[in-house]
């Protein structure tokens, strides 16, 4: 969660330290433990430090080899730092008081740019090499750090947020109609580092990019999600063996050199308790301090939240250090301007839960959280297409074992489980597009989409929306391994990790277990028959982690609970505020040219009070996103002029 910065001017003039100062003050956040930057000729470069591991009490960036020159500053946990010692001749004495930054040094005066590859961990990184006048930057392989910049004729700038990047008075701050129509229509396909700025880019994961002294770019990929070869073509006890030691080993690089006591956004469902279960042997005593949304302690109605399962877990994992997180009057308006400078973007209906539970961990005394986002495409996938694919490859007897299970599992119908979770995932893509269309009548497919329609309809014409892309008018797939690897390269493709910038505000280090490159090539290479067994879709966690997860676990339903479970609870004790402020920025026509109000009041009006949803309301989610989009719209116009 430190910050990095830099300056790379082409027309031989000399970096102003005007401008280097400017870019590290709007990244002081990342920098409690210091901030430093350095200056030669057209380069200059900057770092702001926050202490994570043991290893950072060495760290002073930006560090110059005086060999080579090399310059480099690094935002960075490696969690090979003996194997990449062996590798550069660096000794088992040297190496506990060595930075990571330093190991990195070493790496790229023995690999150059290819020294990203060799890395394991964390990592986004700057080297500016004097010998090729040559700036070379590098993101990890899932993107859980972050590189953002901006490039034209006369100079190049980056920063670890494109917020930044603004401080300079040569870089435009204007938003990109098409990203904004993109976001509203929740367009899915891959669109590399694209950001909701004009001319702001962030680098794509598992990249190196070089910068040369005269403005030309060259990026490449050095990593593909891919299954690991070692772990292909095992058995069933292979992988629950590797799934514990693999997931296990991706929770443990995260905890074992840290300095303070570390932090987990818990939800209580699968993925969040598989980490809270693995950390409990590292943690040396320690305890992990779990942040769990919930429903408050007297409720007792029928929203389905998550306080029961968090307790078991609590129960059963004595090393938690459970903060239970409740709504207590708060709201989507609360803090909302704010929250668009904490996240550098729009501020999602979540926003305000979010920051409680960040703010509770950091006020705990954790710098690094954990989140169990990644498990349901990586190792711990939902298998929504596993009784049709076992159907539409003439696996007959183990489609009707699974059939029946599944029903034991869900108390659905037959027919129900026939037509939803068999026969509509097995129809042609033509007849299930061709349903979509009677079922909205004329109006496209996103017509429920809080988007104006002329936007959207100009948008697609001009093929800057890909509409077969949309997360609407997706269609279903018997592929599972081809969706897991498509939602991984899109989230590659992000500028930032989600949360990221929101957790660093809070002097927070974000890290996903479920992202890790190990975890990754484990999850591509687990059979799909071990998605789903015996009706349970959690199968190979439930069998990997028994004595970890509480005995209840192994039964309890596919629902999950929602971050927010009483979010119609929440709209509707705002709803004359929301519905004011609807009419108030309706009567703005550039803000009406990109959002449908009349949409929105009607997606609002879908679901009475008590027509709850566990806070899965699709409609007021929808509705609620629109409005947000609405506000930041706004927002950045006036705080740009």
């Amino acid at each position: 969660m430190s910050g990095i910065c830099g300056i790379l001017r082409f027309d031989g003039g000399a970096v102003a330290a005007s401008d280097l100062e400017r870019l590290t003050h709007a990244l002081a956040h990342r920098g409690p433990d210091g901030r430093k930057s350095s200056i030669a000729g057209s380069v200059g470069l900057g770092h702001c430090l926050t202490r994570i591991t043991r290893e950072d009490a060495h760290d002073a960036q930006p560090l110059r080899d005086s060999e080579t020159g090399i310059v480099l500053v690094a935002d960075l946990r490696l969690d090979n730092r003996e194997t990449l010692a062996a590798a550069l001749n660096v000794g088992a004495a040297e190496l506990p008081h060595m930075a990571d930054s330093a190991l990195l040094v070493r790496a790229y005066k023995k690999w150059g740019g290819d020294c990203a590859a060799h890395l394991l961990g964390d990592f986004a990184f700057a080297v500016w090499d004097g010998r090729a006048n040559t700036l070379v930057l590098g993101r990890d392989h899932m993107g859980q750090r972050s590189v953002i910049y901006y490039h034209d004729r006369e100079f190049f700038i980056f920063a670890s947020e494109a917020q930044a990047l603004f401080t300079h008075a040569e870089v435009p701050r204007a938003m990109a109609d098409a990203q904004i129509g993109r976001l509203l229509l929740h367009e899915m396909t891959p669109r590399a580092g694209a950001t909701l700025f004009e001319s702001i880019t962030g680098l794509p994961a598992a990249t190196v990019m070089t910068v040369g002294a005269d403005g030309a770019l060259a990026q490449r990929r050095y990593w593909e999600p891919q299954a690991d070869p070692v772990h292909q073509g095992r058995d069933e006890a292979y992988y629950v063996e590797a799934y514990r030691r693999v997931l296990g080993e991706a929770v443990g690089c995260r905890l074992r050199r840290l300095v303070r006591s570390p932090g987990l956004i818990f939800s209580g469902g699968y993925d969040s308790a598989a980490i809270a279960g693995l950390a409990g042997p590292v943690l040396a005593g320690r305890k992990l301090i779990a942040a769990a949304s919930v429903m408050p302690a007297d409720y007792r109605g029928s929203i389905r939240h998550a306080r029961s399962w968090v307790e078991m877990c609590a129960r059963d994992m004595p090393h938690l250090d459970v903060r239970f997180v409740t709504r207590a009057g708060k709201s989507v308006l609360t803090g909302l301007e704010a929250a668009f400078v904490r996240n550098g973007g729009p501020a999602g209906p979540y926003h305000f839960v979010v920051e409680e539970l960040l703010a509770t961990l950091a006020g705990a005394g954790a710098r690094l959280v954990m989140d169990g986002h990644g498990g349901d495409y990586t190792l711990h996938p939902r298998g929504q297409a596993a009784l049709a694919r076992f159907l539409a490859r003439f696996q007959f007897r183990r489609f009707v074992r699974e059939l029946r299970a599944h029903r034991r599992m869900t108390g659905a119908s037959f027919w129900t489980t026939l037509k939803r979770d068999v026969a509509w995932l097995l129809l042609p893509p033509s007849v299930t597009r061709l349903w979509k269309r009677l079922r909205h009548g004329p109006s496209p497919p996103w017509g429920d989409q809080p988007i104006a329609p002329a936007f959207a309809a100009r948008l697609i014409a001009q093929r800057a929306v890909d509409v077969a892309g949309l997360r609407i008018a997706a269609s279903p797939r018997i592929d599972m391994r081809g969706q897991m690897r498509k939602t991984l390269r899109r989230l590659m493709d992000t500028a930032v990790l989600g949360a990221a910038e929101q957790a660093a505000r809070h002097g927070l280090e974000l890290t996903r277990p479920f992202h890790d490159k190990r975890v990754v090539e484990l999850a591509l290479a687990v059979p799909q028959e071990l998605y789903v067994k015996n009706g349970r879709n959690r199968y190979l966690a439930c069998a990997a982690l028994q004595d970890v997860y509480p005995r209840e676990f192994q039964t309890r339903s596919r629902m999950n609970d929602d971050e927010i479970p009483d979010f119609l609870r929440m709209v509707k004790s705002i709803e004359p505020e929301l519905l004011a402020e609807i009419a108030r920025m309706e009567r703005s026509e550039k803000l009406s040219a990109y959002v449908d109000f009349a949409k929105i009041r009607r997606l609002l009006a879908a679901r009475g009070p008590d027509d709850h949803n566990s806070g899965w309301e699709q409609e007021t989610q929808q509705a609620l996103f629109g409005f947000t989009v609405a506000r930041y719209l706004e927002w950045f116009r006036r705080d740009n002029r």
